[in-house]
């Protein structure tokens, strides 16, 4: 669909929508432009997901028109958004890069235990042991300083959630299916192998920031 099809296809939908469906619309298009992913999974954004699979059609000519394409994962009940000009990209710090990489592990890792209806869940302490595993935290503990931001910004992107807002070793932090959008195995091999090579060459891990999509 190019621009002059999106406007028109928009123009046609948008006037078909009754008006509380309109409100609805620029409510889950802004909250889409600041979150990037909803899931089903979320408790209170299964409407909103359900919403977007009832008029795809007009989302998917809106969001055209400013130079996103949304993407529906049915089979992880995920919705997002990406830009086509690669604007906007998230720059993460350095302990951000490594804990999204590191739950994205634990998240496949416990994929092959449970059933598709089950939430996944952890407990921080093995995000601890699974930064202390790759060579990450070089025999030290991640502070709370750096864990406290990077698990937020996770939070507000609906990647994760939590409630133990103290960080714990026993938190349990709840992993969305989003996770699964962000990073990829082959990303992920990439950075781990990297860090074995600092590893080798030098007895530790000097780790370089990365730039997530």
């Amino acid at each position: 669909m190019n621009k002059t099809q999106a406007v028109k296809k928009f123009h046609e939908e948008y006037l078909n929508l009754k008006e509380g469906e309109k409100t609805d619309f620029s409510r889950i298009c802004n909250k889409l432009l600041q979150v990037n992913f909803l899931t089903k999974r979320k408790p209170g954004d299964g409407n909103d997901y359900r919403t977007i699979l009832a008029f795809k059609e007009t989302f998917e000519a809106f969001f055209k028109l400013i130079d996103f394409e949304l993407i529906i994962k049915r089979e992880d009940e995920v919705v997002f958004i990406k830009n086509e000009a690669v604007y906007n990209h998230l720059r993460l710090r350095k302990a951000e890069s490594v804990l999204l990489l590191v739950t994205r592990i634990l998240y496949q890792r416990k994929m092959d235990f449970i059933t598709l209806d089950e939430d996944v869940e952890i407990f921080l302490y093995e995000i601890h042991d699974e930064l202390t595993r790759i060579g990450y935290l070089d025999n030290k503990r991640i502070t709370k300083s750096d864990l406290r931001p990077a698990l937020q910004m996770m939070r507000g992107y609906n990647l994760i959630d939590y409630i133990d807002t103290g960080l714990s070793d026993d938190a349990r932090i709840k992993i969305y299916p989003t996770i699964l959008y962000v990073t990829d195995l082959e990303g992920i091999k990439g950075v781990i192998d990297k860090l074995d090579g600092y590893m080798r060459a030098e007895g530790g891990v000097s780790y370089e920031e990365i730039n997530e999509d």
